[in-house]
């Protein structure tokens, strides 16, 4: 079987979100904020009408990598012939200018949500990308996730590079948050850490706090040189 990567389509959205699930669903912050099965339930669910609204969005591109026979090829304009499975996908939000006239869907967040720990990691998440961006237009990365089951095989790197391509031919910067578990996959491919987030959150089950982390990653096409950490 093969990997290629195309264009979301709105018949894809209920994949995504069911991937983003099984990448997502045992993270830390994620459990904080969507603390039940049934908030998650719901969650996966407002995760696809999420999918949906931005794979329609021109200003958007949701990439999917598909397995398919060996043979086939596609670009990311269109789809595989054969609508091969899904292992992963992405969300490149495109370049805003300041001041430009774009609003992006809104999130409609399930109930039950934990909206003290959401908005609060939000605007560790708005702080960080404040400092490390100031207000100069990007290409970010918002969401990338693969099927636990077909981690390793290159999927994540396509579509991170086909963000960075248009960076380079563009040049313009682009950013993202990672988890620190994913962030050598970026520094890999050309980011620096830039800034880190962190916010205290409760423990599992009992009185504990634990501190959970992000870093904030920049890519820039111009520079050869690395930027400091902070």
């Amino acid at each position: 079987m093969s990997l290629v990567l195309s264009r979301g389509q709105p018949a894809d959205a209920a994949r995504i979100a069911e991937i983003h699930m099984g990448a997502f669903g045992q993270n830390q912050m994620l459990l904080a904020q969507f603390p039940t099965p049934a908030v998650r339930k719901r969650l996966q669910e407002a995760i696809e009408r999420k999918a949906l609204a931005d794979i329609l969005d021109p200003r958007i591109t949701v990439l999917v990598v598909r397995e398919v026979a060996h043979g086939q090829r596609s670009t990311d304009e269109q789809t595989p012939q054969s609508n091969g499975s899904i292992i992963s996908f992405a969300k490149w939000i495109h370049p805003v200018a300041a001041g430009e006239d774009y609003a992006e869907t809104p999130w409609l967040w399930p109930e039950g949500t934990m909206l003290e720990v959401l908005d609060a990691w939000t605007g560790k998440v708005e702080e960080a990308e404040k400092k490390v961006l100031g207000s100069s237009p990007c290409y970010r990365l918002s969401f990338i996730g693969t099927d636990p089951l077909h981690q390793n095989r290159g999927a994540a790197t396509m579509m991170v590079q086909w963000g960075l391509e248009h960076c380079k031919r563009e040049d313009i910067p682009a950013y993202l948050e990672s988890t620190m578990e994913a962030a050598a996959l970026y520094e890999k491919n050309g980011f620096v850490i830039a800034a880190y987030m962190c916010l205290n959150i409760e423990g599992k089950g009992d009185s504990t706090v634990d501190v959970y982390e992000e870093a904030a990653c920049i890519f820039r096409p111009t520079l050869n040189c690395h930027e400091p950490s902070s």
